[in-house]
């Protein structure tokens, strides 16, 4: 997706290289899931942007994703101990009504399996992105921080932020100080971003073949490999509802699940836009052939 100018309000991701994996080739990652997923991918983040997103595309109509390098250092790769840090896969994602639902096969996000502070990380976010174009690094656009406001807070960003929802107070002709490049852009699509759950740990035998099926732009063997990651660490999951939200699945829903899996009538009077969405990743071919319904505020 080229563009000419920044628009007035945007989801601004910086992102930095991961597992020792470059920029160029974690875009090349998400153009083969792109192709896998009918026009949509994940772009995983470290927080949530809360209801930003949401506010900011009912304002606008659509919201753009577009992201830049990070200016910080590249993520370590040991601990704290010396010992390589591991990595781990998200396989479910946590929809509005606190639901655990699987992510399709051919989805790869990865994360570092901890947090700064050492602890084990047991949630991780993703900007929902969909593009109808191939995705490609480069772009003549630059950002500038210091005209950027929060949606959220209207200030400027922090650079503890890595993913915030702005808007442009100032031009770009207008603008100085430091910058930040663009790497691209995507459109992002309704829920906007979704929490992910049941993470497992990635070998490291099968994280080089992956990374090395990239770099070789091997696409065959990397969405067979990717493919036999995923379905070998859902093996070890068990579906179901999120124990720190749910002790039981409401009556209702498991109602609903005696006959067949229909929604009863007054559980469905606000759409569920998470739902809805994600479940396109599914059989969906041709996205782009039909209108994308407007988000719900609840």
């Amino acid at each position: 997706m080229a563009l000419k100018h920044l628009p007035p309000t945007f989801c601004w991701s910086r992102i930095a290289p991961e597992a020792g994996v470059d920029l160029t080739t974690l875009v090349v990652r998400k153009e083969w899931e792109r192709r896998l997923g009918g026009g949509r991918f994940l772009w995983g983040i470290g927080q949530s942007l809360g209801s930003s997103a949401q506010v900011a595309a009912l304002r606008t109509g659509s919201l753009l994703a577009l992201f830049s390098p990070s200016a910080s250092r590249p993520r370590a790769t040991q601990d704290k101990c010396g010992k390589r840090a591991g990595v781990v896969v998200w396989n479910a994602w946590i929809d509005a009504s606190g639901q655990v639902r699987q992510l399709p096969p051919h989805v790869f996000v990865t994360s570092g399996a901890t947090l700064p502070s050492g602890a084990a990380r047991e949630h991780y976010y993703a900007l929902v992105c969909v593009s109808p174009a191939e995705l490609s690094v480069g772009n003549s656009l630059r950002v500038f921080p210091q005209r950027l406001r929060s949606v959220s807070t209207a200030k400027a960003p922090r650079p503890s932020q890595g993913t915030v929802v702005v808007d442009c107070v100032e031009r770009a002709a207008e603008a100085a100080g430091k910058s930040h490049p663009l790497v691209f852009t995507a459109e992002l699509e309704a829920p906007y971003f979704v929490r992910l759950t049941q993470p497992t740990p990635v070998k490291a035998r099968d994280l080089a073949a992956i990374h090395e099926a990239s770099r070789m732009g091997d696409f065959e063997t990397y969405a067979e490999l990717t493919k036999r990651v995923r379905s070998q660490a859902c093996a070890q999951q068990a579906r179901g509802f999120t124990r720190d939200l749910f002790d039981a699945p409401p009556a209702e829903h498991t109602a609903s699940l005696r006959h067949g899996g229909a929604r009863t009538r007054h559980l469905s009077r606000v759409p569920d836009w998470t739902q809805l969405t994600m479940e396109l990743f599914h059989g969906d071919s041709h996205p782009f052939t039909r209108g994308r319904g407007r988000p719900t505020l609840f």
